[in-house]
């Protein structure tokens, strides 16, 4: 069976500022760590932490959630942007704190799962 390399694009806008996290799982897996454009650091991957986010990429499930009604006085401090990408898939996620954290949080427990094994791979974070 041939396998192809996957590309995973993780951005984190916070209050303060913007995380960029690139992975490319292939022969030779690395991290790149981005702030605002500059590189702060790459590495490559451990094959226990390739093995760790193929199970977590595996594991998604596409969330369907509705928006947040009532009390438009929820400010949002960290949304999120992920990108899994292969020769035969093309994943998009987009969500915000709120998401991850109230009604529909168990729409998001393995998109968030994956998010947080990417930001895990940093290990100066």
């Amino acid at each position: 069976m041939r396998t192809y390399p996957i590309a995973l694009e993780l951005t984190i806008w916070e209050d303060l500022g913007l995380n960029q996290y690139e992975v490319t799982i292939d022969e030779v897996s690395n991290i790149s760590i981005k702030r605002t454009d500059d590189v702060l650091r790459t590495r490559e991957l451990t094959s226990n932490e390739v093995s760790t986010l193929i199970a977590a990429i595996e594991s998604l499930r596409v969330p369907v959630s509705e928006e947040p009604k009532g009390d438009e006085n929820i400010k949002v401090s960290t949304s999120y942007e992920l990108i899994v990408e292969s020769a035969h898939f093309s994943l998009e996620f987009n969500w915000e704190d709120v998401d991850a954290g109230g009604v529909n949080a168990k729409a998001f427990t393995s998109v968030s799962a994956l998010a947080a094994v990417v930001v895990s791979l940093d290990l100066a974070h």
